[in-house]
């Protein structure tokens, strides 16, 4: 008797292992799912489309306009050197007006606003 006891006690052992082995793995392939779902959103989320471009007069210096798919709104990306600004609401209309090689006015126009006038200043050499 003390041998199928022993068969006993071993067999649930084995059924309580292999319950914990198939827990786990689930666990296992449902995070795999999740965090495979999450990258494809986030990827995909951060999509540019290039509004605008403007060279500097001499074409020294480039500012260029994009916009930006986040989730749930969409912004203004205004790029200059290895610089940003972020604006949270777009535009009608985009302009770039140009001072110098290294001045420039960026402005956003929104109907039944005043306009939005960003200053883009880039270091000179």
């Amino acid at each position: 008797m003390d041998r199928d006891e022993g068969d006993g006690i071993e067999q649930q052992k084995t059924k309580l292992l292999t319950g914990i082995g198939c827990f786990l793995g689930l666990v296992f392939l449902m995070l795999l799912v999740i965090f495979a779902v999450g990258w494809l959103f986030f990827t995909k989320s951060f999509e540019e489309t290039q509004l605008e471009v403007s060279f500097s007069p001499n074409d020294i210096n480039k500012i260029e306009v994009v916009k930006v798919d986040e989730f749930p709104d969409p912004i203004l990306r205004i790029k200059y050197d290895d610089k940003s600004i972020m604006k949270t609401k777009l535009p009608q209309n985009i302009s770039i007006e140009w001072k110098n090689d290294y001045e420039a006015e960026v402005i956003l126009t929104r109907r039944g606003s005043e306009p939005d006038i960003v200053k883009v200043e880039f270091e000179e050499p």
